[in-house]
C-alpha cells in the first residue's frame, strides 16, 4: 500500500514588477490513483474517436469544451483530495525568495497537513512531480521534499520521481485543480473554481512571514 502525493504548481518565482502577484503549490493525495487513470484514459480515447487529438490534458492549453469534459470525469472520480497553498509573493521575506529557501516553506506548509491525515509509517510515499524545466528548480523542489519528509516521517519509505505529465492521469488532474485554484486568485474566475472546490480539502493563503 502506498500514498501518491502528484504535485503541481501555477504562477512564477519572479518577484519583480513583471512577475505574477501569486504563486500557487498544491498536491492531489489519494492511496488509488489508476481510478483516475481509467477514468482519464477513457475520455482521451473518446476525444479521440471524434477527432480531437491530445496526448494529455492540460488544463491552461486545452480549449474550454475539453476542459468541461475533464472537470467532469475529475470531479466524477472520488477517492482523492487535494491540498492548495497560495503564496501571496509581496510578503514573502527577503530571505525566502531564493528558490533554496522557498521551496522547503512551501513543502512545510502545504505538506504538514496531508501527513498528519496518512500517518501510517507502513505505507510509501511517492510524490509524482511533472517534468520541470529547469534542473535548478527540479533540484530544488526535490530536496525540499525529501528534507520534510525525512524530518518529519523518519525512516518511513518514500519516493520522489519526476515524470512528464503525460505519464500520469494524477499530475493532469492535479494540474486541472491547481490551475482553478490559480485563475480564482489571479483573475477572480470562479468558473471552474466552483467545479473543483468540492474536491479541496485545504486552500491556505500565505506570504510565509508567518503562521498565517
Amino acid at each position: 500500500m502506498a500514498v501518491y502525493l502528484f504535485f503541481d504548481e501555477s504562477g512564477n518565482l519572479d518577484f519583480g514588477p513583471k512577475g505574477t502577484r501569486y504563486f500557487c503549490v498544491g498536491t492531489l493525495t489519494t492511496r488509488d490513483p489508476a481510478a483516475l487513470e481509467r477514468a482519464l484514459g477513457a475520455l482521451r480515447y473518446e476525444l479521440l474517436a471524434e477527432g480531437v487529438e491530445l496526448e494529455a490534458f492540460h488544463a491552461a492549453e486545452d480549449r474550454q469544451a475539453v476542459r468541461d469534459r475533464v472537470f467532469a470525469a475529475v470531479t466524477g472520480v472520488g477517492g482523492f483530495e487535494v491540498d492548495a497553498l497560495v503564496v501571496d509573493k509581496a510578503g514573502v521575506p527577503e530571505t525566502l525568495r531564493g528558490e533554496a529557501r522557498f521551496y522547503p516553506e512551501c513543502a512545510e506548509r502545504l505538506l504538514a497537513p496531508v501527513f498528519a491525515r496518512f500517518p501510517d509509517p507502513r505505507e510509501r510515499v511517492v510524490v509524482v512531480t511533472d517534468r520541470l524545466p529547469l534542473n535548478r528548480t527540479r533540484q530544488a523542489v526535490e530536496k525540499a521534499f525529501k528534507l520534510f519528509i525525512r524530518r518529519r516521517l523518519g525512516a518511513r519509505p518514500f519516493s520522489v520521481l519526476h515524470h512528464a505529465s503525460a505519464a500520469h492521469a494524477g499530475l493532469q488532474a492535479a494540474d486541472y485543480a491547481l490551475w482553478a485554484v490559480y485563475r480564482k486568485w489571479r483573475d477572480g474566475d470562479l468558473r471552474s473554481y466552483a467545479l473543483v472546490a468540492p474536491l479541496l480539502r485545504r486552500e491556505r493563503l500565505t506570504d510565509l512571514a508567518g503562521d498565517d
